[in-house]
């Protein structure tokens, strides 16, 4: 399978193409940037890197099984021909954007880039596109607006709320985080909607009346804000969103194989990412987080589950939000 990450020389970017030469290191990654010089300086660290990956005790995978990774310029997209892309490009943040508002401003920062990097991928066959870049369900949806693409091409990441909701309710009920399994969809932002009610612990259903929603939910809003203040912006938050990313990809390549690995993961439950609707929980002309299945073209298949009453009216105000941004902006549906 073959990678190629815009924004190639970011921090996201190069913190994904090395976690995947760690758990992914069959997989070539092309680190697509602008800045030419910086991603091949990241592409030629990480190849080095990958050098202690494959020799590492344990490790079964002869020279020839690794992956490469390589640096590439946009207009190179066309021949590289990835398997899988994700877009990470984005304008810079100021360095005051530390509060919870700070995603809403990046919408018109980061449309002028979205529309150069649509006609750079336009050469390419329809290929599965994850978004990363801020805000992230309206530039799934400008995506899908500018490419004619099916519409199970396009994604956005909205996982690292996943892991943030396993803590906090990890915390609340004395259980380990990793075995702690709540899928949320809505928005990446504010809007979140935590599906409390299919809430797991180590695959069983576990009662979750008892739990404070609001408080749970004001964590898994503050905690990147929190971080971003003692790190600063230009850090983000590297290591979830790696390890999120790399997992999206590692789901994919198991959901286009009939031997492989469960794409679900050790907890069994689909995982929710952001892609078009089209009539599925009764919205279209938007994208929202939803529970998915993966292959190697994309979106397989979208579950509808039945929701609570709270959830299910959380996702309308959700909808809501991103529905009247893209209005805004004049996405596909919304043009007049």
């Amino acid at each position: 399978m073959h990678v190629a990450i815009i924004g190639g020389a970011s921090t996201i970017a190069t913190t994904v193409a090395h976690t995947l030469a760690g758990v992914a290191p069959t997989v070539d990654v092309s680190l697509v940037d602008i800045n030419e010089g910086a991603a091949w300086a990241h592409a030629k660290d990480i190849t080095h890197a990958t050098y202690h990956f494959s020799n590492a005790p344990g490790s079964t995978l002869s020279g020839e099984d690794v992956g490469t990774i390589r640096a590439a310029t946009p207009d190179e997209l066309a021949e590289l021909d990835p398997d899988f892309i994700v877009f990470n490009a984005a304008a810079p943040q100021p360095e005051d954007a530390t509060d919870r508002g700070a995603r809403d401003a990046e919408l018109d920062r980061n449309l002028s880039i979205v529309e150069s990097v649509a006609e750079d991928l336009r050469p390419l066959d329809p290929t599965p596109l994850l978004v990363v870049t801020n805000p992230i369900d309206r530039l799934v949806y400008q995506f899908y607006s500018l490419l004619e693409w099916p519409r199970r091409c396009f994604l956005g990441y909205s996982l690292s709320e996943t892991a943030r909701m396993a803590d906090a309710i990890g915390a609340e009920l004395g259980v380990p985080q990793n075995d702690v399994s709540c899928p949320m969809m809505g928005e990446h932002g504010e809007n979140v909607v935590p599906v409390l009610s299919r809430t797991r612990v180590d695959g069983e259903p576990v009662a979750t009346d008892d739990l404070d929603r609001e408080a749970l939910l004001e964590y898994v809003r503050d905690i990147p804000f929190e971080i971003a203040k003692e790190r600063g912006v230009a850090e983000t938050s590297r290591w979830v969103t790696s390890a999120g990313i790399s997992r999206v990809v590692r789901a994919v390549i198991a959901g286009s194989t009939t031997d492989g690995d469960d794409p679900r993961g050790r907890l069994g439950e689909p995982f929710c990412l952001s892609t078009p609707l089209a009539g599925e929980y009764s919205f279209e002309d938007l994208a929202l987080s939803v529970p998915v299945d993966l292959d190697d073209g994309g979106v397989s298949e979208i579950h509808e589950w039945e929701l609570a009453p709270v959830e299910a009216d959380e996702l309308s105000v959700a909808a809501e939000a991103i529905r009247a941004d893209l209005q805004r902006i004049g996405a596909r549906g919304y043009d007049g």
